[in-house]
């Protein structure tokens, strides 16, 4: 029985005296944040959403789609552009309902700008903080040209696409000294299935985010700064009990992700690894009550 089977019978068995437990100890309490989307109440429509961890080398990218949902978080390096954006196109994509920057360093937004030229968009997402760079620039210009200004999302926010798709922003609640600590980090959530993304947020944010109490529970966690010792700590591993970890970094890299340290953690907690450095892209698929994780090169 692998962990998500084993997580599956374990919340059957405790899930009627949880429900008795609760009903007997709730009191209302004003202003306690809502900790989450309730596992079984987002209602699926029997259609597959499909996370697609593309490999782009040393960077991010990744597409989230369910029928004509589409969603992109960061687009990789400035050379990746267009080979985003001819998997867009080979994909069927002409639209994004939403385009995400996580933050501004060139591994995640460089190919943002081939995206805003080639697709429409939608809504796009960037967080506050900016870098006086040729990277930011091109991707302004090319906002510019297209009419289209950045948004700063909620944070703890629920937005509802595609009726059932359910997406989240858990971070920055705060500005950070280090631009990756500003990076915004996406929950994306269909049916009893979850999935959770963390750009190159580190350890600081992670205890921000435990603080503010949000159910972080989660099938796949896309995990933060490549696999960095600096990100995914263990209180946060334990708290978002992925089933599966999906490591976005490049063959031979000059800063060595996915550290050591990181990978033995995942491999005490019991988490399969998909890395784009060994396994290529890397695709999760939901029906909404399970996931299925395949690789390109497995």
């Amino acid at each position: 029985m692998n962990k998500q089977q084993k997580r599956t019978v374990i919340r059957q068995l405790l899930m009627p005296v949880i429900l008795i437990i609760a009903a007997l100890l709730y009191k209302p309490v004003q202003g306690l944040l809502d900790p989450g989307p309730a596992k079984e109440t987002i209602a699926t429509d029997g259609s597959r959403l499909e996370v697609t961890y593309l490999d782009v080398g040393q960077g991010d990218a990744t597409l989230i789609s369910k029928g004509d949902f589409h969603m992109l978080i960061d687009a990789g390096k400035n050379e990746k552009g267009d080979m985003v954006v001819q998997y867009l196109k080979d994909a069927g994509v002409d639209k994004l309902d939403v385009l995400v920057g996580t933050h501004p360093d060139s591994d995640h937004i460089g190919g943002l700008d081939c995206v805003i030229d080639a697709v429409a968009v939608d809504t796009l997402y960037m967080p506050e903080t900016k870098k006086d760079t040729k990277t930011y620039r091109d991707v302004q210009t090319s906002m510019k040209k297209k009419k289209l200004s950045a948004a700063m999302p909620e944070i703890g926010k629920e937005y509802t696409y595609d009726s059932n798709v359910l997406v989240r922003f858990l971070a920055p609640a705060k500005t950070y000294p280090d631009a990756n600590d500003n990076s915004l980090v996406v929950q994306i959530a269909y049916g009893k299935n979850r999935f959770l993304f963390m750009g190159d947020a580190e350890e600081s944010v992670e205890k921000d985010i435990l603080k503010a109490g949000y159910d972080l529970e989660c099938d796949v966690l896309k995990l933060g700064h490549h696999g960095s010792y600096t990100a995914t700590s263990l209180d946060f591993l334990r708290k978002s009990d992925p089933v599966y970890g999906v490591i976005s970094c490049g063959k031979g890299n000059s800063y060595g992700h996915p550290h050591a340290e990181t990978l033995a953690k995942l491999e005490d907690e019991d988490v399969q690894v998909y890395r784009t450095d060994r396994m290529g892209t890397v695709r999760a698929v939901s029906d909404g009550k399970n996931v299925t994780v395949s690789a390109s090169k497995s």
